[in-house]
């Protein structure tokens, strides 16, 4: 930082020996100005502190025409209180000096004449305090700064750790609740099939294997989120994006949810009017793919309709799931994609949900530079939509 001291006094010959004495000890580290005015020193002042230097000293006499030194240095200290003010004048009366100490913090009065050792000392000590004081105002700006950074990262933290009990609360709770209670109705069936299997006609015992059937493509299905889920948690997924056809992914997907939607005789559509070159994870948005049409499907009563489309805005591509099922009460909606909130449901079929597969898309597409978003009305049907990049070229 550059750095200049300021001498003023309405004699010429009091600045010559102010200069020749501090030069020696001043000027090959500060630039000395000099004024015979109040008035045009504050204009050096202003000019020196506009090209970028500090001002550790500001020396000047108290009786000039125009402004006196006491007033002078008032002003200067509105403008800069830790530039240190010395009153050097065989003039000033108590009441100057009175208002200089109150007013501007005035460092030292020296009176005419002074001593040459006495002054040298005395803007030593002043510019050393100055420096001193500029050290201290910039350690506490560092300390302040570490002060908020460590709060940050506290917070950060905190955050985290709250998110990490959330996560291992919802994953422990759905294996305690959720996984057993299914795991409880699966072995009840194929205990009752197994050991009195003679006692039922064919069509009981068919009833029977269809919902042991349809008990394990549950588990298996929430198995396989939990899996995924913990992968992402721990690291462990891969991310491995790349460029493909949005459409033509879409109707391979079809093959499969449209097994779903025919169980229920339901209409699943997807008339694309455009094909979208995408930037994704095929694998990551499969899952988000099949875990949104398959909610839309367990969440539509037979014979509704699930409509998908695509659209592309600017850079992003938006897939539309929507159906005209049972919707989403106001209260559900709100806990949607919170880990830390229990969002238990249950389909047309009495299908159980546990929103764990919309926190999974949720990360996902994130995970992908996308997000989701619903809108539902409960009783009239469900909109999903959700994006991902669209391929630039």
């Amino acid at each position: 930082m550059k750095q200049a001291i300021i001498c003023v006094d309405d004699e010429d010959i009091i600045l010559e020996a102010l200069k020749d004495q501090l030069g020696p000890f001043f000027e090959s580290q500060y630039l000395i100005e000099t004024s015979t005015t109040a008035e045009e020193a504050l204009e050096i002042y202003q000019e020196l502190k506009d090209n970028g230097y500090d001002i550790p000293v500001v020396i000047s006499d108290y009786l000039m025409p125009g402004m006196r030194g006491d007033e002078f240095l008032i002003k200067i200290h509105q403008r800069n209180p830790h530039t240190l003010k010395i009153l050097l004048t065989g003039h000033a009366n108590i009441e100057g000096i009175t208002n200089a100490i109150n007013k501007a913090n005035l460092y030292r009065y020296i009176p005419k004449p002074w001593d040459r050792d006495d002054l040298i000392l005395t803007v030593r000590e002043a510019v050393r305090s100055f420096l001193q004081e500029e050290e201290i105002v910039s350690k506490n700006v560092e300390l302040k700064a570490i002060n908020d950074n460590l709060e940050k990262l506290v917070e950060e933290r905190t955050f985290e750790l709250e998110q990490a009990n959330a996560t291992k609360d919802k994953f422990f709770s759905i294996i305690a609740h959720d996984m057993k209670d299914n795991f409880g109705g699966l072995l009840g069936y194929a205990e009752v099939l197994s050991t009195e299997f003679d006692r039922f006609d064919e069509k009981e015992r068919k009833n029977m294997a269809d919902v042991i059937w349809d008990v394990s493509g549950q588990l298996y299905k929430l198995l396989g989120n939990l899996l995924e889920w913990a992968r992402i948690q721990t690291g462990n997924m891969s991310f491995n994006p790349t460029t493909f056809p949005l459409a033509a992914f879409i109707q391979d997907e079809f093959t499969l949810l449209s097994e779903f939607a025919r169980q229920k005789q339901q209409t699943l559509t997807f008339k694309p009017t455009q094909e979208i070159m995408v930037n994704a994870d095929e694998s990551m948005l499969s899952t988000v793919m099949r875990n949104i049409v398959i909610n839309a499907v367990k969440f539509t009563p037979n014979n509704g309709t699930i409509d998908v489309s695509i659209e592309k805005r600017d850079n992003v591509a938006f897939i539309r799931v929507k159906d005209n099922g049972v919707g989403i009460s106001a209260d559900n909606l709100a806990r949607l994609f919170k880990v830390n909130e229990s969002v238990k449901t249950y389909g047309t079929n009495q299908e159980p949900g546990t929103g764990l597969g919309l926190i999974l898309c949720k990360e996902f597409l994130i995970r992908n530079g996308g997000d989701i978003s619903i809108e539902s009305t409960f009783g009239e049907g469900t909109v999903v939509s959700f994006y991902v990049p669209a391929n630039l070229f």
